[in-house]
């Protein structure tokens, strides 16, 4: 039938149509016999056939017997109803008034049975049957014959329910009221009692709605932060990295400039250096293979060479004193320790790190000299440090009670595990919580 899928009405196990079926802990469903069946065959310890989600906790595991436990877990009476309309939908399309099975086609809601078009007619005629819905059996659905389906007894199955009884949680006739429900403190129609608890079940519903979208909201702000943290660090390395590569370029662009000023000198060098390598060579191959007569002939020639190289290599430019690139060991010990501290990840409960101004401790005045006045509210974020002694403050309000005793306190976070603004203080009578310093522009606290 339109709207209705086989897994609405068909068991995951067994395949075929529900019959008594139960409603297991993730909300999928089987049939009785099949939940006993499969839990018998995994030892009682099988999951879900769907999902292998735990059927029974493990506290049920093993303390009784299996067939009882299966009995208490939910029977799915609403799809049991659909189950029970989609078959009376497929089957033969037979009059319920007629004998000679002639061919059904409306269905009474009120009565819950199929008519013919004779018998529709005198239905519809009737002054007992006349305001009664009928309506064409191909348009008929099955969730919708399941939602009208007419509640019987829970004592006389041949007997409408019309009323229902708390205190026994039974659907009840106008028979068993008089005689076992006469003194029953609240027996209600089943009309009224449903409508109820439609109601209350809506509000519950929206209620857990309202709790999954919140922790849906956590948990994406979660992965945000988390996402936020990544991109931070990416962030900060990459503008150091940065920072690093320009200052490594111009420190290399310092060594340039200054090789480059020195290019002419070293030139001028290297052509006195080759000349007096290639003269001293000269001599000593004179010094060692020359005859003496040839070496003294040609000796005031050298001599007037050698003279007048010597000469000039005391006039030739001078390389001007080459510097050295300072490294500062102390700054780059300091940097490398700042580095290794780079990113540790503050807790909400821990102490996040200082500015220097907010370490600074107020001086104590020595004997003989007027204390000096206490930081302004508005500085009190800043000085205010873990271990440092409170009390109230300008704009504590109502609504914490007196949970401080009347005495002071002691700082143990900043921020608190809410953020920054806030602190968490644990007062000398025990107690502890969270107070503004600077949140929303209030102060909760003073210096004690």
């Amino acid at each position: 039938m339109a709207g209705v899928t086989s897994g609405d009405i068909e068991c995951s196990i067994c395949h075929d149509d529900f019959t008594k079926p139960k409603l297991l802990p993730c909300n999928h469903r089987a049939c009785r016999d099949c939940v006993l069946s499969w839990l018998q065959k995994e030892g009682g310890q099988g999951g879900c056939p769907l999902c292998r989600a735990p059927i029974l906790s493990s506290t049920q595991q093993g303390q009784g017997q299996l067939a009882t436990m299966v009995d208490s877990l939910p029977t799915d009476f609403a799809t049991a109803a659909l189950v029970d309309s989609h078959k009376v939908l497929n089957g033969p399309h037979v009059c319920d008034v007629c004998e000679n099975n002639v061919t059904a086609t409306s269905y009474c809601f009120e009565c819950s049975i199929k008519l013919c078009n004779t018998c529709t007619s005198h239905h519809q005629k009737l002054p007992m049957s006349r305001d009664h819905t009928l309506e064409q059996l191909n348009e008929v659905t099955a969730k919708r014959l399941a939602a009208n389906r007419k509640p019987t007894c829970n004592n006389h199955s041949n007997r409408p329910a019309e009323l229902y009884c708390s205190a026994h949680q039974e659907l009840i006739c106008m028979l068993c009221f008089p005689t076992n429900h006469r003194n029953c403190p609240e027996v209600k129609a089943i009309t009224d009692v449903a409508r109820d608890k439609r109601t209350e079940l809506t509000q519950q519903s929206q209620r857990l709605k309202e709790k999954a979208a919140g922790l849906a909201k956590q948990m994406k702000a979660a992965k945000e932060k988390f996402k936020g943290m990544h991109k931070k660090v990416n962030d900060v390395f990459d503008d150091l990295q940065q920072c690093s590569e320009k200052r490594r370029q111009q420190v290399h662009d310092l060594i340039q400039k200054e090789e480059d000023a020195t290019v002419t000198s070293l030139a001028e060098m290297e052509k006195a250096r080759a000349a007096m390598t290639s003269n001293s060579s000269n001599i000593d191959r004179l010094v060692t293979s020359a005859p003496d007569d040839a070496l003294l002939q040609m000796l005031n020639q050298l001599k007037s060479r050698l003279d007048d190289l010597e000469s000039e290599s005391g006039k030739t430019a001078k390389v001007k004193d080459v510097g050295d690139i300072v490294f500062d060991s102390q700054l780059l010990a300091r940097l490398k320790s700042d580095l290794s501290k780079l990113g540790d990840i503050q807790k909400p409960h821990q102490q996040a790190p200082s500015s220097p101004s907010a370490t600074a401790t107020t001086p104590t005045p020595s004997s003989g000299q007027t204390a000096t006045a206490k930081p302004r509210r508005a500085d009190l974020a800043a000085v205010l440090k873990v271990r440092d002694r409170v009390r109230r403050g300008p704009d504590w309000r109502y609504l914490y009670g007196n949970q401080d005793g009347g005495g002071p306190g002691t700082v143990t976070a900043i921020p608190s595990r809410w953020g920054q603004g806030w602190v968490d203080v644990r007062w000398d009578n025990g107690r502890e919580d969270y107070y503004r310093v600077g949140r929303d522009g209030c102060y909760d606290l003073d210096l004690a």
